[in-house]
């Protein structure tokens, strides 16, 4: 991993405040009954009288305290009456596990993810946490590497199960999935990092993901009709054919459904399509097989739905050997860190575009300023950002909403979160991205709205918005029934 990261990583183990490793459970199967601690919050408009249940199963089922009256919070796994580490000694304890990747494709990506995520609840527990009455803490010792595999994100999963509230990073898309039985059994709900169109849909995601963003599906429908324009605009031709490369997995299947719908709804080609076998998976670190893919039948544009790494020895490897296509990541394909590297001339050189779902880094709304701010106070400069931070930073938005939900209803317990979680209506980003409603249908209330992003060397994470959050015409048109992929 880059030193800087290392580096990046240790600052916010210092700065946020709920990085401290601690056990929050006994270490039997009893349950039991802490003394009620009377707290009083800046946001509580009377004192708080906090009943608490715990366990400690493996496997738990929710055990439900009935608050007794409005003063009440009931709550089980994963929340305490007891502070959290370093958190205000007057408030209670949430305890959020994170199924990270450490050491496969996204490796790279996650001290930022991790770092802007704890930084976000030490930012919310210095305005009051939850209610007033309880602080948000991520440890060390609930934040478990999956490999970027199912099934060991399985495994981690049921190592932390019994000590957490709830999930604030789930990362992956078939990672996420193949837990969703084993998180079912716990009421666990989770805010994925992870875009899949299927989210959206309750018989797939069992009502327990607390998604954030454009899908996917729809983001590549969006940068596909931004390319039929833009592309011309800048003195190419109107694009006739494309091809794809990417990873094996319902990420790299539900963005290329959305290169192939909008291929279709414009008349453009899918010339081919090739898998790419992540470097950390054993794929080729030069990727030759991707690199000739693109070489042998050139097309207009490659669509990247890929990890940075395989991003740099595509892009930077094709070039090296006269390719001169467009080539359009998906949103996680990108990192500021691929412009230190021997591809930087290819990126450089205006081959590449990125679409997203959030705004980057330098964005302008009340969201980022906030992150900013907060990530600058823990030592983090535009020189040692880059933007997953901000993917971090605005997962949380949707968990807090529900946390807050949960608290406002009298029940903190893994059901009480997971019922929050599913009745929420609406959620705002603070214009990080568009705000979106939860309830009903998806095919009218799903957010299909997307950016589309430049390499630009002056700009913090090496991107800058060419086109703004913006529905083309395929996104518009769709009819959003079922997932696009998986």
């Amino acid at each position: 991993m880059n030193r800087k990261w290392i580096r990046i990583g240790m600052l916010f183990m210092v700065m946020a405040l709920v990085a401290a490793a601690c056990s929050n459970t006994d270490s039997d199967d009893t349950t039991t009954t802490a003394a009620a601690a009377t707290t009083t919050g800046a946001s509580a408009a009377t004192t708080t009288t906090v009943a608490a249940a715990s366990t400690t199963t493996a496997a738990p089922a929710a055990t439900t305290t009935a608050a007794e009256t409005s003063g009440e919070v009931a709550f089980d796994i994963g929340v305490t009456a007891e502070p959290c580490p370093e958190g205000n000694p007057d408030n209670g304890c949430i305890y959020l596990g994170i199924l990270t990747d450490q050491s496969g494709p996204f490796q790279s990506a996650s001290p930022a993810l991790v770092g802007a995520q704890r930084a976000f609840w030490a930012a919310a527990n210095a305005a009051g946490g939850i209610g007033g009455a309880f602080d948000v803490a991520m440890p060390d010792d609930l934040t478990k590497d999956t490999q970027y595999s199912p099934e060991v994100f399985v495994q981690q999963y049921n190592d932390i199960a019994g000590e957490i509230a709830a999930v604030g990073q789930s990362l992956g898309t078939s990672q996420s999935i193949a837990a969703l039985d084993d998180m079912a059994r716990d009421s666990t709900v989770a805010a994925p990092m992870s875009w899949w169109s299927g989210w959206a849909f309750d018989e797939l995601d069992k009502g327990l993901i607390i998604e954030f963003g454009t899908n996917y599906c729809f983001e590549a429908m969006n940068a596909f009709d931004w390319s039929m324009e833009a592309v011309p605009a800048a003195g190419r031709p109107t694009p006739t054919r494309v091809g794809i490369l990417a990873i094996p997995n319902d990420y790299g299947a539900d963005y290329s459904a959305g290169v192939k719908l909008a291929a279709e709804a414009n008349g453009v080609e899918v010339a081919w399509e090739s898998t790419v076998i992540p470097i950390s998976a054993g794929g080729d670190e030069a990727q030759v097989e991707a690199i000739q893919a693109v070489l042998s039948d050139p097309v207009d544009i490659v669509y990247l739905v890929t990890g940075p790494s395989e991003t740099a020895a595509i892009v930077g490897g094709a070039a090296a050997q006269g390719a001169t296509n467009l080539f359009i990541g998906a949103a996680p394909s990108w990192n500021v860190a691929l412009l230190g590297t021997p591809a930087a001339p290819a990126f450089e050189a205006g081959l590449y575009f990125q679409s997203a779902f959030v705004g980057p880094w330098a964005y302008d709304s009340p969201g980022h300023e906030a992150m900013r701010q907060t990530l600058a106070a823990g030592g983090i400069t535009d020189e040692e950002t880059n933007d997953f931070f901000v993917s971090g930073w605005v997962s949380q938005y949707g968990l807090k909403a529900a946390l807050d939900q949960a608290y406002a209803s009298g029940d903190l317990t893994k059901a009480g979160i997971a019922g929050a979680a599913g009745a929420l209506s609406s959620v705002s980003y603070d214009g990080m991205m568009p705000d979106r409603d939860f309830g009903g249908d998806p095919n009218t209330q799903f957010p299909r709205m997307s950016l589309v992003g430049a390499v630009d060397v002056t700009q913090p994470t090496g991107i800058a918005v060419v086109q703004d959050f913006f529905v083309g015409p395929t996104a518009e048109a769709f009819d959003f029934t079922t997932a696009c992929a998986g």
